[in-house]
Parts: structure tokens; C-alpha cells; sequence
């Protein structure tokens, strides 16, 4: 268990990941109280495994809600330019393979950026070997890198400590 000192600290995540455990528990059984004889070890366990899979990072709540339009409306934008050439009657895609290296940091970070990626129509992750980033495009003629780019930089400022709002919620999750 690297990275988690036991201390208030930790007893704090814990139990944050614990609650958010036990709400999707108690969704998934239907509120059904009877399962609360396997479901409390198991939330317990799988907080405990949770936090020495991925442990606690630093984020930016207001940063993180400044991405989430930004993200809904890349992939709008990006299923109705992957519809329009499916309902092309030339079909016009040049599709690729595109090398981007990142500046992120791995962890967290670059997990989060390939997720993005593949859940946004028209790119989908490949593989990351030593920060450099393979993407599979519907049209390699698009300026692909500098969507990379702006993804890059609002995860950036999702993880980053330093903070440009005042009010701000961080949290470690």
C-alpha cells in the first residue's frame, strides 16, 4: 500500500469511497435490505482494494465542471461528423493512425485522456508507450493534434494544485 499513510486523511477517502460504494450498491439490489449481509463486506473490501489500486489524487470539482460541457459538446459535434459521413453516399473518410506525445503525467492523468478519447466519436486509442500516444482516426486529414491538445490541457488543470478560482472545491478521491 504505497502512497497511503493511515491517518485522518485516509480515513476521510475511505469513507468517501465507502458512501459512494454502498449508493451504487443499495441502486444495483433495488434498496433491497436483505443484501446488506454481503453488500457491507463487499463495499468494505472493494473500498480497501480501491484505494491500493488507485490511490487517492488531487482534483479541481470547479475544473472538472468547466470540462464537462466542454466534453458534451466535442462529442456531439463529433457523432454528427461521424453520422454525416456514414450517411455520405461517397463515404468520406481518410482514416489513421496519429502519434501524439503527451504531457501528461502517467497515472490518473493518461488514463483519463485515453478514456476521453475513445469515448469521443471518430477517435479511438491505440496504445501509450513512453508518453507518446497512438490514435486511430475517421479522417487523419482533421487537426486531431490540437483536440489532443485541448483535452491535454483541461486535464491538466483538473489535477493541477494550483488553483485561478477563489471558492474552489479540491478534493482527494
Amino acid at each position: 500500500m504505497k502512497n497511503i499513510q493511515i491517518g485522518t486523511r485516509f480515513l476521510f477517502v475511505l469513507s468517501k469511497r465507502m458512501f459512494l460504494f454502498f449508493i451504487i450498491w443499495i441502486i444495483l439490489t433495488d434498496g433491497d435490505i436483505s443484501s446488506l449481509w454481503i453488500g457491507i463486506p463487499a463495499v468494505l473490501l472493494s473500498s480497501i482494494i480501491s484505494l491500493i489500486l488507485v490511490p487517492p489524487v488531487f482534483w479541481n470539482f470547479t475544473a472538472f465542471l468547466k470540462f464537462i460541457p466542454f466534453y458534451l459538446i466535442r462529442s456531439l459535434l463529433g457523432g454528427f461528423d461521424v453520422m454525416l459521413r456514414v450517411f455520405h453516399p461517397a463515404l468520406p473518410i481518410n482514416p489513421g493512425l496519429l502519434k501524439y506525445q503527451l504531457h501528461l503525467p502517467k497515472g490518473v492523468q493518461q488514463d483519463m485522456i485515453v478514456n476521453v478519447l475513445n469515448l469521443l466519436p471518430g477517435t479511438l486509442s491505440v496504445e501509450i508507450e513512453n508518453n507518446l500516444l497512438l490514435i486511430h482516426v475517421l479522417d487523419i486529414g482533421k487537426n486531431i493534434k490540437q483536440e489532443v491538445l485541448l483535452i491535454e490541457d483541461y486535464i491538466n488543470e483538473i489535477f493541477s494544485k494550483k488553483t485561478n478560482t477563489q471558492g474552489s472545491s479540491n478534493e482527494k478521491i
